[in-house]
């Protein structure tokens, strides 16, 4: 594993604010991303998600305090709270075991007081449990933790069933905090493998500079691949936190011309 401290550039300033297309989008719903269906879940807030564009090119999750999606109340998953969009868990997920999949957006933190929260989900990975296993963390995953600062991490296990949450690796960490209120980029190339000995890799380019070069076990033993999630998942905090996508792409085909040239955010001159 490698670590990788460093600062980053910013890409764009928000120039002009795209238009809304469907705001309050509710818990549950489906929402159609580049050709793929993402499914809601939120706390049923009229501000919890606003989508852009059409067909959808942008969207902007916000949490405030005590904003719990009801299947966490449901399932005990208490001391979070949540906006976010799933990805497909069938035949159309791009998600697979031992190949590239590809990853690549826009986001920008919306300004505001530095977030109190000990973690912040950006976007990631999502482990599908057999019977038998427990859930547990992502096995790649963008967090904004408290202060701004940005992290990535990665988790494995080799236990079937999984019995234990793995403890995280962070293979980077930003030197200063998140700019916000301005566009970043980020692109990634994963192979999900598990086996200590296997072909497991995750390349990350944030701003087109690579943040992440990492060689080791990613992931977990499960039958299905994992899926992709992105918003705003937290440990529950007092502030209130918006976060804007735009162009989410996943793919086996590379997204590799991403690094180098992002595409227009949605709705801006």
């Amino acid at each position: 594993m490698r670590f990788h401290a460093m600062a980053f550039v910013t890409i764009a300033a928000i120039t002009s604010a795209a238009p809304v297309a469907h705001a309050g989008v509710p818990d549950d719903a489906e929402v159609a991303l580049d050709g793929l269906s993402f499914s809601s879940q939120n706390a049923n807030r009229s501000w919890s998600l606003e989508t852009a564009g059409r067909p959808i090119c942008s969207e902007r999750f916000e949490v405030r305090s005590g904003d719990v999606w009801p299947h966490d109340i449901q399932t005990g998953n208490t001391g979070v709270e949540r906006s976010e969009l799933a990805g497909p868990i069938d035949a159309t997920n791009p998600g697979a075991f031992d190949t590239n999949v590809w990853t690549a957006y826009q986001f920008r933190v919306q300004r505001g007081p530095p977030s109190t929260a000990q973690w912040v989900v950006l976007g990631d990975w999502h482990m599908l449990p057999d019977p038998g296993d427990i859930g547990v963390s992502s096995a790649w995953q963008l967090e904004l933790l408290a202060g701004d600062i940005l992290g990535f991490e990665t988790r494995t296990s080799t236990e079937k069933p999984i019995l234990v949450n793995p403890h995280m690796h962070y293979v980077w960490k930003s030197a200063a905090p998140v700019t916000r209120g301005v566009w970043h980029s980020l692109v990634s190339r994963a192979i999900f493998d598990w086996r200590p000995t296997g072909q497991g890799a995750i390349d990350v380019w944030l701003d087109g500079t690579q943040i992440i070069l990492f060689r080791g076990a990613v992931g977990y033993n499960t039958t299905r691949p994992p899926y992709f999630k992105f918003g705003v998942y937290r440990a529950a905090a007092p502030e209130t936190l918006a976060v804007y996508y735009s162009n989410i792409a996943i793919s086996r085909t590379s997204l590799l011309p991403r690094v180098t040239q992002a595409p227009k955010i949605c709705g801006s001159d």
